[in-house]
Parts: structure tokens; sequence; C-alpha cells
């Protein structure tokens, strides 16, 4: 069996990583300590009336950004900004967490944000988020480990960081990236029901966000009214059917035994297991990135091209059978699930977005339909609904 040939996964184990990872989410909106968090966030649906204006913060990654974003007649628009930068840590900085904090707030002051504007803080990396919306950091993952963070609440962190630049803030909310993707693109989507969307990180890194009620997990008070937004963490699902070139990577990770899911499918990751498939491709960099990947698809030749066909068609068909099974949580509806797809390679390879509706339709249950729609500036415009909202 060629290289290319053992990375191909049938409709058969597709079917079984949905399954799995369905019952995988289950557990983790039931008990605390599961594989997948599902960690609520506390922000419910949008509404999609809210106006005002607020500073938000996004940091990835890779990049971290700020901009001034106005919410009006159901449109967000950058009014300042955004303005962007790699992360200083990869670009080889070693940084305290205090310094990590004070990057952000001194990218915010460049937007110059009217004093007291409420904060819409977009951090993706597996955080708990408390009633009062600010979010103690669980772990690092996307190779990054600033010490003295983990722990402590990064909202409060920030707040003080913008502070000392002189920005005056108002109240700093925290939410995951994924939450921001599906509150910014369900606040502009009015044809796709705003509790019936799914936010789906394709990017450095890999989650998902869903709705949930407390019918649905424990986790969620008893008295909440209406669905709340879950992060599902869904990058720590260990999914069935992997190779022993991802068992390498794993292994060889800051994070052994964590984030298998991510590692298979997210742009930083996914390169490494080109690398373990095929380690002496000349000129292949790991480092720079999933780019090298679509080049090698599209214009490269013999075995490298294969691999590299092969480990993108992967990635888009994972990620369509965890879509599927979210999407086998909501329930058979005449409408559509809509996915509020963000990150650079889902959106940068033009070939992504295509394999994984072609392949979710081949998954998904009687009853069930799903839509990938796009919003330009999701992530901020998430963060300036959850900056705004009461």
């Amino acid at each position: 069996m060629t290289l290319a040939r053992q990375l191909e996964l049938s409709h058969a184990q597709l079917v079984d990583i949905k399954q799995a990872l369905t019952e995988r989410i289950k557990e983790g909106l039931e008990s605390h300590g599961a594989e997948i968090k599902a960690l609520p966030s506390y922000f419910g649906a949008p509404n999609r009336e809210i106006e005002g204006r607020a500073l938000v913060i996004d940091t990835g990654g890779t990049n971290m950004r700020a901009a001034v974003v106005e919410l009006e007649q159901g449109r967000g628009t950058c009014v300042s900004g955004p303005v962007k930068r790699t992360l200083p840590m990869r670009e080889g900085e070693k940084l305290s967490g205090q310094e990590f904090f004070d990057a952000q707030a001194g990218l915010a002051k460049e937007v110059a944000p009217a004093p007291g504007l409420p904060v819409g803080y977009c951090f993706s990396y597996p955080s708990e988020n408390s009633p009062d919306r600010d979010s103690r950091l669980l772990r690092w993952t996307k190779g990054i480990d600033i010490p003295g963070v983990e722990g402590t609440l990064v909202g409060s962190s920030l707040r003080a960081s913008l502070q000392s630049v002189g920005c005056a803030p108002g109240a700093v909310r925290v939410l995951n990236d994924t939450v921001a993707s599906m509150l910014g693109g369900a606040s502009v989507h009015a044809e796709v029901p705003s509790e019936r969307t799914i936010g789906l990180i394709v990017g450095t890194g890999n989650n998902m966000a869903g709705f949930f009620d407390a019918g649905q997990s424990s986790k969620i008070p008893k008295d909440y009214r209406g669905k709340m937004a879950v992060n599902l963490e869904s990058g720590n699902f260990a999914p069935p059917h992997l190779t022993p070139f991802d068992d390498e990577v794993d292994a060889e990770s800051d994070n052994p035994s964590f984030q298998r899911f991510e590692k298979a499918v997210s742009g930083f990751y996914l390169p490494f297991v080109f690398a373990k498939a095929l380690p002496n491709t000349p000129g292949f960099d790991p480092y720079a990135g999933t780019g090298q990947l679509v080049q090698l698809r599209d214009t490269g030749s013999g075995e490298a091209r294969d691999v590299a066909a092969a480990l993108l068609a992967r990635s888009a068909d994972l990620v369509a059978a965890s879509l599927a099974g979210v999407i086998e949580l909501y329930g058979p509806s005449e409408d559509a699930v809509g996915i509020l797809a963000e990150g650079t390679f889902f959106w940068g390879d033009p070939a992504y977005a295509t394999r994984v509706d072609s392949t979710l339709r081949t998954l998904l249950s009687a009853g069930h339909t799903a839509k990938v729609v796009r919003t330009d500036e999701a992530n901020l415009i998430g963060s300036a609904v959850a900056a705004l909202e009461p």
C-alpha cells in the first residue's frame, strides 16, 4: 500500500469518527474532566438588534489583532483598525505573562479607543469562562507555552495591561475564537437560525463551538433560558483510525496525548505529519506552514504530491466528520445548520471548503442539512457582540 493510501479514510471509518465524537461530546456536556471539555461561555444566541461600539482584541495561534468595531442594523464595521502583529513568541521572543498581555494592550492603543469602551477579548486557547465572563487559562496549545499564565484569569490580566498603557477600558468579556466566530456569523446571517449554528476554526489550531441548553448539559445552570454557546475544545478529541505518523508527531510534541484531533488536521501540525511520512523531501520545512502542502499538491509531482494531497483531503474529511458529530446533537429540522467557518487554513486552500462540504453531505443523517457560511472579520464582530451583550 502506498503512503498516500495509508492516509485515506473510508466512509465507514469517517462514520466511526463521527459517532465517537458525538458520544464524547455528550460525556463532556455532562461531566468535568472528560476528553471533550465542553466549556460553557455564558453567552447566549446573539441579539441581532444590538448596537454600539466596542474595543476588540483577537489573540490567535499566530497573530494578534485589535480594532474598534461598531454594530449597527445587523452589521459589524471596523471603524478603527484592525491592526495586526505576529505574536512575539512566533518570532522567537521569550515572554513573561506580563509582557504577553502588555504586547496586546500596546496593539490596542494603536486603534485609539475612546475611554470606557467595553472590551471583547477573543482568546483562542482552552479556557474556562466564569459567569462574569472572565476566563481562566487551562493549558497552552498550538506550540505556545508562556510560564505563569496557566490557571490565571486572562481578562483581568489584559484589563490591567490596558490600564497601564492609558486605554481606560470598560468591562472586559472573554470568549474563545470558535464562540466569537459563531456569535459573529450568527449575528449577521439572518437566513440561519442563530441557535442552529456551529463555530468552526481550522487555522493554526482546530476547535468547534455549538449551542446547547440546560437539558443537554448539567454544566449549564438550570434556570438559564434558551441555549448557551459552549466552547467544545474538540481539538482534544482522540479519534480512531489515525496513523503511526500521527503517533510520532504527538509523541514529539510539547503536549503528548493531548489535542490528537488538532494534530491530525490543523495548519500548525499537518506539515509535521507530512515530514514523518516523507522525511527526506528536498526543501520541505515543517515550520513553514501548510502552504507548502497546497503547492506540492497543485504543482508538485510523484509521491510528495500524492502524500500532500492525501493529507489535505484527510484533514478536510476529518473536519467534516467532526461537524457531522455536532450536527447529530442538534436534531433534525427543516432549517439547515449554519457552519460559521474561520481560519487561514480553511479558507487559504482553495479546495478545502469544497471538500469539507462534499464529505459532510455524505455523513449527515436523514433530516439533517448544513451550509458553510463565511463572514468577513467574524471573530472581531463576534467579540464586539460579546462586549456589548447585557
